[in-house]
């Protein structure tokens, strides 16, 4: 798997300059370094990992969310999920990062579903994404509305808003 650490820096804990680098300017988060260790340690066991890349990990409160690329199929993510929510003490969700929004967001909310994201540009210049829920789903989404849409403004860069349809 790439990573945004070298693999030696990440395994010893030491960082070489250009790594405490990016540490220090934030580019590597606290989260994104104990996410790092756990998949350099599961690379031996999860063979599937060698032909992806690590994109980044993002605490949302309840779970980490955990971003990579690479054409992973589902049963590797999920397979993924379970062994990092066990040695992490956390519930982990892994996420293919694909730079479609649309589908970014599908993934996120799952096992909701969505009727359609929408751009929306306001007067003041600001761009919001408008994403649709059907009113069904509002019992999946409900209470974590606001988790929900601060994840997808920390991932896509653009504030978010969740409408139940």
């Amino acid at each position: 798997m790439k990573y945004p650490l070298d693999r030696i820096c990440i395994k010893s804990g030491v960082y070489c300059p250009s790594c405490q680098r990016k540490i220090e300017s934030g580019v590597v988060s606290e989260v994104d370094l104990r996410v790092l260790r756990e998949l350099v340690v599961l690379e031996d066991k999860l063979k599937f990992l060698k032909k992806g890349e690590y994109v980044k990990s993002i605490d949302s409160g309840s779970e980490v969310v955990v971003l990579v690329k690479g054409g992973f199929e589902q049963v590797e993510l999920v397979q993924l999920e379970r062994e990092l929510s066990s040695t992490l003490g956390r519930k982990v969700r892994v996420v293919e990062y694909v730079s479609d929004s649309r589908k970014l967001i599908e993934q996120l909310i799952v096992p909701a579903s969505l009727l359609g994201v929408n751009k929306v540009w306001l007067p003041t210049g600001e761009e919001v994404i408008s994403i649709r829920i059907p009113r069904r789903d509002r019992r999946i989404i409900g209470k974590n509305k606001e988790q929900y849409e601060a994840l997808i403004e920390q991932i896509t860069g653009v504030k978010a808003r969740i409408i139940f349809e």
